[in-house]
């Protein structure tokens, strides 16, 4: 990775030349989108998907006509490698129990099953040992939901996992959107860079060590009516 493509921004608190690693969970609408702009801010991101990219996910996702049929994350690595002179690392598999967990997670699936897996190993495999000793490093799950104009952000830190439990439910208690109307490609980038920015925040207030930036633990936006929703708890 060339660092001069980070001259304009190498001077931001949350920036460093050695990249920091984060597990995206999804390679979709919001996972495609959020990797893509984590690697171009100087971040390396790991991206966990196993579909493959169909000619409808041209509406919403960060991929070319000319990749349909590729398995998404070896497309979304080639995307990244231009956009970002950037190598990611790729796991061309279903996110499960047995899966790795990292300080930093981003959780962008469209379903809740495999959002609360990422949840659990999160907690069990990095909140858990990290509350023995409580260094600097933080542990940040960061997750998105987005419904065709509807986006909300969860921002859990060790001291609200009991509160985002809350938000958490079963796949079928979910109201399935028409299939006509689920997703655009600027809704998705819009909560991607939301996503990114919330966690550039994190990222600054653990490196300077204390709250200089806001991480809300909720943040929705209804795009029509231009309704924003922010909740600190």
């Amino acid at each position: 990775m060339s660092k001069i493509q980070h001259s304009r921004f190498k001077g931001a608190d949350w920036y460093s030349e050695e990249p920091e690693d984060v597990i995206v969970g999804g390679a979709g609408g919001i996972g495609s989108w959020t990797s893509m702009l984590l690697a171009r801010a100087g971040f390396n991101p790991t991206v966990y998907d196993f579909d493959i990219i169909e000619e409808h996910n041209l509406g919403g996702q960060l991929y070319p006509k000319l990749l349909i049929g590729q398995p998404k994350v070896d497309a979304l690595s080639q995307i990244i490698d231009s956009f970002c002179n950037h190598q990611i690392t790729m796991v061309n598999s279903k996110y499960d129990e047995n899966s790795f967990s990292h300080t930093y997670v981003v959780s962008a699936f469209d379903n809740m099953e495999a959002r609360k897996t990422m949840f659990n190993n999160w907690v069990e495999k990095i909140v858990k040992p990290w509350l023995q000793n409580k260094d600097s490093n933080v542990p940040i799950f960061i997750d998105g939901r987005l419904n065709a104009e509807q986006m909300q952000i969860f921002c859990i830190t060790p001291d609200n996992i009991d509160k985002y439990k809350e938000h958490l439910f079963d796949d079928s208690e979910v109201e399935d959107a028409p299939c006509t109307f689920k997703q655009t490609s600027h809704s998705a980038a819009m909560i991607a860079a939301h996503m990114v920015g919330f966690f550039t925040n994190h990222i600054t207030n653990v490196k300077v060590g204390s709250i200089e930036r806001k991480v809300p633990f909720y943040w929705e936006y209804f795009i029509p009516i231009d309704l924003l929703t922010i909740k600190d708890e």
